[in-house]
């Protein structure tokens, strides 16, 4: 179905009044709003649609200001309180914008006019710290498509891929209108979903969203925050462990991630285990407050094993944060989890653990091991996200 301007100007209206009143089934009854804070973030921008015609207009009043084909690049930029949109064959201008396709193609932008991505929907505009960014008027179903082949690999099993489709879109309504006061619902990227428009769908990843099509988990009559992580290394963590400033959830307590044998479901990802060494100087040079550092221990550890509390002694000060912080702190590509050991060396600590992610809700990796154990999706989330229900919106 080909969306138009007075189709987006009907969203805007329905998620204006709260969706009042609109049963809604299916995937492609909502609107998303995705900020592409990543992809089409500057102070000048570039659209073009791939092929047939992109049609510019203002939504305020549903009219066409102007139309171009495929080739046509055009420059975007906010001048005097307007939007102004250039091309060598013309040039539109509004208080307000939106772009839609018209012939089948896709809308493309970007910050440089030779690395355009492509869309699905509409784009809309707004003005944020100077800067344009662009909004994306999305169809859950192709949000969730262009999503999913960046938080999973598609070629995990079929039973892996349907429940990572549920958790994303749990994920998506319990995040709805995050971003409000710019205009949108989520981001491109963390602490979103990794969003990455038409050229990330894959046609299995498109199968697990159809397959589960408006399946979310409720607890309590909501929608949960369905977080997920890489791989646990054989225990996810309780929520208000691996996240600052998180409440206790109790479908997010922290379950063991092991089969009957007691191996890690997870154990067959790739470099599961891992090592980070910190020197002496790169410690008392993050926290100063310390002084010399003489000693770095783990104070306080969770049930699950995770590094709860984390103690740094040093000549001036002993400096206790917690294992989320430290993990903040050092950056959570190089301390890939919070399930380590700490190994006193000559100049500095070794640290040995395992797992990779803030360890919270559905361990990805290990949702593949279950599924190639015989799992089905329904298993698999039920083992990640207990006390709540899958059902239909």
């Amino acid at each position: 179905m080909q969306l138009t301007l007075r189709t987006l100007w009907i969203g805007l209206l329905i998620i204006a009044t709260g969706l009042a009143g609109t049963p809604r089934s299916r995937d492609s009854d909502w609107l998303i709003r995705v900020g592409l804070e990543q992809a089409a973030w500057a102070k000048v921008l570039y659209v073009g649609v791939s092929e047939g015609r992109l049609r510019w207009g203002d939504p305020r009043i549903g009219a066409t200001l102007g139309e171009g084909v495929a080739g046509q690049i055009w420059e975007l930029r906010r001048e005097n309180g307007r939007y102004h949109a250039t091309c060598a064959q013309g040039q539109v201008q509004a208080e307000r914008l939106v772009a839609e396709p018209a012939g089948g193609g896709f809308l493309m932008v970007g910050t440089t006019p030779n690395a355009l991505r492509r869309y699905r929907g509409h784009l809309e505009w707004t003005e944020r710290d100077g800067k344009l960014l662009t909004i994306n008027w999305v169809r859950l179903d192709d949000y969730l498509k262009a999503t999913l082949p960046r938080e999973m690999p598609p070629n995990f099993h079929p039973e892996a891929l349907k429940a990572q489709a549920v958790a994303a879109r749990s994920f998506t309504f319990r995040r709805l209108n995050r971003y409000r006061q710019w205009g949108y619902d989520l981001c491109d990227h963390a602490p979103c979903q990794v969003y990455g428009g038409v050229d990330a769908e894959h046609p299995n990843t498109n199968a697990a969203v159809d397959a589960t099509a408006g399946e979310v988990l409720l607890f309590e009559g909501g929608v949960i925050e369905a977080v997920y992580t890489g791989h646990c290394g054989g225990h996810t963590a309780p929520i208000e462990v691996a996240m600052q400033g998180a409440r206790p959830l109790p479908y997010l307590a922290g379950v063991p991630d092991t089969d009957p044998s007691g191996k890690p479901y997870c154990g067959i990802a790739p470099n599961s285990a891992w090592e980070l060494t910190l020197a002496r100087e790169e410690l008392q040079s993050r926290f100063p407050q310390a002084g010399h550092i003489q000693e770095l221990r783990v104070a306080q550890r969770a049930p699950s094993g995770h590094a709860l509390q984390i103690e740094i002694q040093g000549d001036r000060a002993t400096v206790t944060l917690s294992g989320a912080e430290f993990r903040s702190a050092l950056g959570a590509t190089r301390l890939r989890s919070l399930r380590f050991e700490i190994q006193p060396q000559p100049d500095g600590w070794k640290l040995v653990g395992q797992g990779s992610g803030h360890g919270a809700g559905m361990c990805q990796w290990g949702a593949q091991g279950r599924a190639l154990a015989g799992q089905n999706y329904r298993q698999i989330l039920e083992a990640y996200y207990p006390e709540t229900t899958l059902q239909k919106l």
